[in-house]
């Protein structure tokens, strides 16, 4: 691993010593897009880390977003895009005859969604899993689905993807109206602590964050079908040292 952190370290300053260079893509995927051409990445959307054994994320500095750690929808029942989707969801702004569901929960209480119910996550040590309750807001019901990830499936995808994370942070400024960017700083983060990403689940610090919409391009087979935008577990990036055994500056 030490030849590999000295590449992406070397990588890094690198791209720090081109200054201000225009942002590859627009919004808020712009950062990462222009980042990881500069570093010879391939745009990928697959679980594997980006750069030699890193996964590569990046953020303007100084802000207080938070990051998304993985995408991983949960382990059963089958199908339960759909079921979460039809059961719980709204109807779509563009397509009312379709539904959505777009919602952020966490574990200490449960949330309010316009739908009518309430999500929470809640770690269940017993049977080695983490489950997503939905309560009806007005009665107090829980509903009956059994939605959970196991344990097993979390590590498996958490350890392949973020063993070993990279951290950039950049400052922005326009030029000419359009968005540059200047990588001044990096962060290492080594040896991933599956027992502390569960118990920062348990104390209300993790964000599942669920984004299932539909397909809605016009005559093709998919249309109107589920589609997961990137369903997630995200955190406070000042929390991420919580979860590696170790961490270290990049300037």
């Amino acid at each position: 691993m030490s030849i590999a952190r000295n590449r992406i370290t070397a990588e890094f300053h690198r791209i720090k010593e081109m200054g201000f260079v225009r942002a590859h893509r627009s919004h808020n995927t712009g950062i990462g897009k222009t980042f990881e051409d500069l570093l010879g990445v391939d745009e990928n959307n697959h679980k594997n880390p980006d750069f030699e054994g890193f996964e590569v994320k990046s953020q303007r500095y100084l802000t207080g977003s938070k990051i998304t750690l993985f995408t991983k929808s949960p382990t059963h029942p089958p199908g339960v895009n759909t079921l979460l989707r039809d059961s719980y969801g709204t109807p779509d702004a563009k397509f009312p005859q379709m539904k959505v569901l777009h919602t952020s929960c966490f574990s200490n209480k449960f949330n309010r969604h316009s739908s009518g119910y309430g999500f929470k996550l809640s770690l269940n040590r017993t049977d080695a899993r983490l489950e997503l309750m939905v309560q009806q807001l007005q009665s107090g019901r829980l509903m009956p689905e059994t939605v959970y990830w196991s344990f097993d499936d979390l590590e498996t995808s958490v350890l392949s993807k973020l063993g070993s994370l990279f951290v950039v942070y950049a400052e922005t400024k326009k030029i000419r109206n359009k968005e540059h960017f200047h990588f001044v700083r990096a962060t290492v983060f080594l040896d991933f602590q599956f027992v502390a990403f569960l118990n920062l689940i348990e104390s209300g610090a993790v964000m599942f964050d669920i984004r299932i919409g539909a397909y809605k391009t016009k005559n093709r087979k998919s249309f109107g079908k589920p589609h997961d935008h990137g369903s997630g577990f995200r955190v406070n990036r000042t929390l991420l040292p919580a979860l590696y055994r170790e961490t270290f500056e990049v300037e």
